[in-house]
């Protein structure tokens, strides 16, 4: 099925490149991912118990359930550039923030670290969206962001391995300084990227924005399938360096088993990119890629050994890929142009929504219960989040079915 007739002028970036948001993806996840087993294990070395290191993971990833939309609205005044910019350095400036804990203030900056590293994705994301919806050709959306994914979950991937070594061989403040000097290198990025028209941030219109995009059930029902995929992949982000430590394995043997999922993540997203851009694949697929990632991830608690977990990592991963390239193409396809950061800054919401609740509810069920049962309460919230999400999405037949005019 063929694009949609768009409005001639609805891609400021349509003459630009690629490639600088593919390099600011991997380089922006690659500093703020080197803390992502540092952290967790620098909770629990600082007194900290399993739980606290759950609220702390949900406050970082659930920011971006409260910052994401007006924070796209933000994209879409500001322009990418500038956007990218003071994201970029933002994120590698707060990795400095857990230096306060390891010279002895406790758990506190970790917290404040928390709070800093989701306001600076939330700005982050929808923006490097934004422009990689406006500037790759409409038929050639999936697999842009198979790209883009890509180069982000190579970061997600290299960023705990390369941490949980360093963790181990050098100690605990030399993480946080190779996290910093990793994230700077994105800001390479945004000098490549056209410069814009900056307008003026008007919050008031957000509500009307929002009310725009919603309007469309089935981009409502791919913001729902995101939560069903956040809330158990916010789990394991959360807690996996605790868990696999409390079988005997190692930070850098966890950093590699959390860089395996990403490379499987990541690997996965040209192909499956491709395919959904060759196939009229009816919205629907969300919900049932979704239900197959909260099935694996149900059983992740319960592993005694690496093997088990990698097996789990790989299985469930693509389930996962699947679901929210077709969620992206689906929101970049039928919002208004002028609108798709909005949008895509609605699924920055709700998958960040999920990765928010999803490691306060896991660690505060494996606190009693330990982690299998923790892993799987996840895991059934994600399974609510499915049903809602196949009513929202059953009906249309493709991703470009009832999609919008710009022009219109």
């Amino acid at each position: 099925m063929s694009a949609p007739h768009e409005h001639p002028h609805a891609h400021p970036h349509r003459s630009g490149r690629l490639w600088p948001a593919y390099l600011a993806s991997f380089t922006f996840m690659l500093g703020q991912w080197s803390c992502g087993v540092a952290v967790p294990l620098l909770v629990v070395a600082q007194g900290g118990t399993l739980a606290e290191a759950g609220i702390i993971a949900a406050i970082r990833f659930g920011l971006g359930a409260v910052f994401s939309l007006p924070f796209g609205a933000v994209a879409d005044a500001w322009g990418t550039r500038r956007t990218l910019f003071t994201s970029i350095a933002g994120n590698a400036a707060v990795n400095l923030v857990p230096l306060l804990a390891v010279a002895g203030a406790g758990v506190a900056p970790l917290y404040l670290w928390a709070v800093l590293s989701g306001l600076t994705s939330s700005l982050f994301l929808p923006a490097n969206g934004a422009y990689v919806a406006g500037t790759a050709r409409p038929e050639a959306r999936g697999s842009a962001f198979g790209w883009v994914t890509l180069a982000t979950h190579s970061g997600v991937a290299a960023g705990p391995a390369i941490g949980g070594l360093v963790w181990d061989t050098y100690g605990q403040a030399p993480t946080f300084l190779v996290a910093v000097a990793l994230g700077s290198v994105a800001l390479v990025a945004p000098a490549f990227v056209p410069a814009t028209i900056r307008t003026r941030v008007d919050l008031r219109g957000l509500p009307a924005m929002i009310g725009v995009v919603a309007r469309d059930r089935v981009i409502v029902g791919s913001w729902v399938a995101a939560l069903a995929i956040g809330l158990p992949w916010g789990a394991v982000s959360g807690l996996f360096p605790l868990f696999a430590t409390s079988i005997g394995i190692s930070a850098g043997a966890a950093g590699l088993l959390l860089g395996l999922q990403s490379l499987t993540n990541g690997a996965s997203r040209v192909p499956l990119g491709r395919f959904i851009d060759r196939r009229s694949l009816p919205p629907l697929a969300a919900a049932g890629g979704a239900l197959g990632y909260v099935a694996v991830n149900a059983l992740l608690g319960f592993q005694s050994g690496p093997i088990g977990i990698a097996l789990i990592f790989i299985g469930g991963i693509v389930a996962l890929a699947f679901t929210l390239m077709l969620v992206q193409v689906t929101i970049s396809a039928r919002a208004p142009a002028e609108l798709r950061a909005t949008g895509l800054g609605g699924y920055s919401t709700f998958l960040s929504a999920g990765l928010g609740i999803g490691p306060f509810i896991a660690g505060a069920v494996a606190e009693p219960f330990g982690f299998g049962v923790g892993f799987a309460a996840a895991a059934a919230a994600g399974l609510v989040a499915v049903v809602v999400a196949a009513v929202l999405l059953a009906g249309p037949r493709g991703p470009y079915a009832g999609a919008r005019n710009s022009a219109s």
